[in-house]
């Protein structure tokens, strides 16, 4: 199957399956997409059957999902940001020598 026929059909599965979902009150997130996912697998889908070109299918599943507003990804919060300590350089001493 190709991604453009999976697409329109996943996206009617999901609005199906999103439905019968005990959802956070923010709306949907990547956790649903996840579990979503994980039950189209567990069930032998055949929507699962496209072509991903060696891309993972979840991450193309939950793109299609985002980009077509029906989840938000609210719940990925990036990293902090780790700063290196830096220890301060010793003062240079001048010497009267010449390299």
């Amino acid at each position: 199957m190709k991604q453009s026929e999976a697409r329109v059909l996943i996206l009617q599965q999901w609005d199906n399956w999103i439905l019968t979902q005990a959802v956070d009150p923010g709306g949907p997130t990547g956790k649903d997409s996840l579990r979503f996912f994980y039950e189209l697998q567990d069930d032998g889908s055949p929507l699962l059957d496209f072509q991903s070109r060696g891309q993972d299918k979840w991450r193309i599943i939950h793109g299609w999902l985002l980009g077509a507003e029906r989840l938000s990804d609210h719940w990925m919060m990036p990293a902090p940001r780790i700063v290196p300590t830096r220890k301060p350089r010793p003062a240079r001493s001048k010497s009267g020598a010449k390299t």
